[in-house]
């Protein structure tokens, strides 16, 4: 009996052995090297994608600055209307540090201190 469990464990054994090594080798198969083609696609649409994005930053940063002359143009005509000091000045659009969105333009308060205050 013993030397018949002995037997179908090494049968266990080698079976599981030739049975791992068919899989490995399928898998080593599924993973081989892109064809040269595929490599020159690659890089052209990564290249197609870069020439995009710069495009198009460039389009919305002349955009922004044809809207911050206008808004800059219209603050200083209220102010030259009314007399006063204008409250509130125009930010041009921009993109900050890392981000991949623009900000858009936008009014904001001016502060109160002015720099001719410290001097």
């Amino acid at each position: 009996m013993s030397k018949l469990f002995n037997i179908l464990t090494v049968a266990a054994v080698t079976f599981g052995l030739f049975a791992g090594s068919g899989e490995v080798s399928q898998i080593m198969a599924a993973k081989s090297e892109p064809s040269c083609l595929t490599k020159i696609k690659r890089t052209i649409k990564r290249k197609v994608k870069k020439a995009v994005k710069k495009t198009k930053r460039a389009v919305v940063k002349t955009a922004a600055n044809a809207q911050n002359a206008t808004m800059d143009s219209a603050v200083k005509a209220k102010s030259t209307i009314t007399g006063k000091k204008a409250k509130k000045t125009f930010v041009k659009g921009h993109y900050k540090k890392g981000n991949k969105t623009l900000t858009n333009g936008h009014l904001r308060k001016v502060s109160k201190k002015s720099k001719n205050a410290s001097a």
